[in-house]
């Protein structure tokens, strides 16, 4: 098989077929020769402290498969939305506008904001049609992160409506390039369509696109200096699709992940990404000028006999032609960060999966949400939680408005390059991790599954921060 069919092959070829689409699609790029970087938002505001921008949620034409166009739904006319660029400390006024047909808000993945800037129900009514709301906050942590809807986001997401925040530090590391990486995919008919039609099994896995992009394109072609730094800042906004990268003959130096830079950088010859999580790496191409590498999605088995499936490439990898720079090395250290206290779980959270009146549901501790009862705990207060895993499937772990640290995996301590602040976690099988949180912020927050499907299908719940 042609990488052309791999990348439009997902686990979702059942369901096109009852829909009368073959289960592989002749797709091309729709522009081959170019890596598809998001579009940057335009800063309206001449204060070099503040970063004010105008978003708007609107339908627009977008190419996935040849012949045909499918409406989809934009940030700014784009997907990827555009990418929003900022210095830490910085104020983001965000003045948004709905123009779709149908309510909506801006959920900033990632960011600590003020709890009424979070973008869920909540504490936020949803954006009715036509309707502005203008969202305003201080950048607290330097980093890469991403923004989307929390009102009907498995829908919203799927058709469009993601894009991306950089926060820039005083600490940055040396690298020569610096390139976008936004993973995911779309679930379509042979018509272009979003195809809506979900059974039991796609649910249970999350739904799994027919078409896997990379920064809204297939098999886009990134070009590489030899010999120079390049720094991937990485996103996956999938609703349920796992990645699993591999560049033949190179490791990615792990530099950052979730919540900013790691005091101790890593090799990773492969790097899982869930939905929701980030990475932050740099890459030095090895091979002679002119020569083409192949980004693979390798098999990962992440529960119900997924693992199974053939490597997947993503993108083509050119090394330029000419010389490249010389005398460059990954960095060995990266910069210190608050290491929170370890110590003995407090409770245990329980995550899994089960048939309730013949529906499928995905419940926290036997309930699903809004039956969760909310965890109460004082602003300022750390706490160690056990989040266990019940389930024959990994399930990614997202808290709102909070960063916090893995300590422990089944019992096991994790390595010292695990330190870390996170925001989203994989929870693997039949397994228990621990994490310690230091709540900072009074209001309602959210935790949940960012497998999109298992979050509307009960896996929520909700952490109050009593002033």
């Amino acid at each position: 098989m042609s990488e052309r069919s791999w990348a439009l092959l997902g686990v979702a070829s059942l369901s096109l077929l009852a829909a009368g689409c073959g289960a592989e699609r002749g797709g091309e790029p729709a522009a081959p020769d170019t890596w598809g970087e998001p579009t940057a938002a335009l800063d309206t505001n001449p204060d070099p402290e503040v970063v004010e921008v105008d978003l708007e949620a609107r339908e627009v034409e977008k190419t996935y498969l040849e012949g045909t166009t499918t409406t989809v739904w934009s940030y700014n006319g784009t997907v990827p939305g555009p990418l929003i660029e900022a210095n830490l400390g910085d104020t983001l006024i965000v003045h948004f506008k709905n123009s779709l047909p149908e309510e909506t808000t801006i959920h900033w993945h990632g960011i600590r904001v003020p709890n009424e800037m979070d973008g869920v129900m909540a504490v936020q009514a949803p954006i009715a049609p036509g309707e502005t709301f203008t969202y305003r906050f201080t950048l607290r942590d330097a980093g890469f992160y991403w923004f989307h809807p929390h009102v009907m986001e498995p829908e919203q997401i799927q058709k469009g409506l993601f894009g991306l925040i950089r926060v820039r530090g005083p600490n940055e590391p040396e690298a020569d390039d610096e390139r976008i990486v936004v993973l995911g995919d779309v679930l379509l008919n042979e018509d272009g369509s979003f195809n809506e039609e979900l059974d039991d099994d796609m649910i249970m896995m999350g739904r799994e696109g027919n078409v896997v992009l990379v920064n809204g394109r297939t098999m886009p072609a990134l070009e590489v200096r030899p010999g120079a730094l390049t720094r991937l800042r990485i996103v996956n906004v999938a609703n349920g699709r796992f990645f699993n990268l591999a560049l033949p003959g190179h490791a990615f130096r792990v530099i950052g992940t979730d919540g900013g830079l790691i005091p101790k950088p890593y090799d990773a010859e492969r790097l899982l990404i869930s939905p929701g999580e980030r990475y932050d790496v740099l890459l030095m191409a090895q091979g002679e000028p002119g020569t083409e590498l192949t980004l693979m999605n390798e098999p990962y088995e992440r529960g119900h006999h997924t693992g199974h499936a053939d490597p997947m490439p993503l993108a083509t990898v050119r090394i330029g032609q000419g010389p490249g720079p010389s005398g460059r090395a990954l960095p060995e250290t990266g910069p210190a960060i608050e290491r929170l206290p370890g110590g003995p779980a407090e409770a245990t959270i329980t995550f899994d999966e089960q048939y309730v009146d013949g529906k499928l549901m995905f419940l926290i501790d036997g309930k699903a949400f809004p039956d969760v009862p909310p965890i109460d705990v004082e602003s300022g207060s750390v706490h160690i939680y056990d989040l266990k895993n019940d389930a024959e499937m990994d399930h990614p772990f997202h808290l709102h408005g909070f960063f916090f640290q893995v300590l422990a995996r089944d019992g096991v301590p994790v390595a010292e390059e695990e330190l870390a602040n996170k925001d989203t976690v994989i929870l693997p099988q039949r397994s228990t991790v621990r994490i310690v949180t230091r709540f900072d912020a009074p209001g309602m927050w959210m935790y949940h599954c960012h497998i999109l499907e298992h979050t509307e299908g009960g896996m929520m719940g909700e952490i109050h921060v009593a002033p």
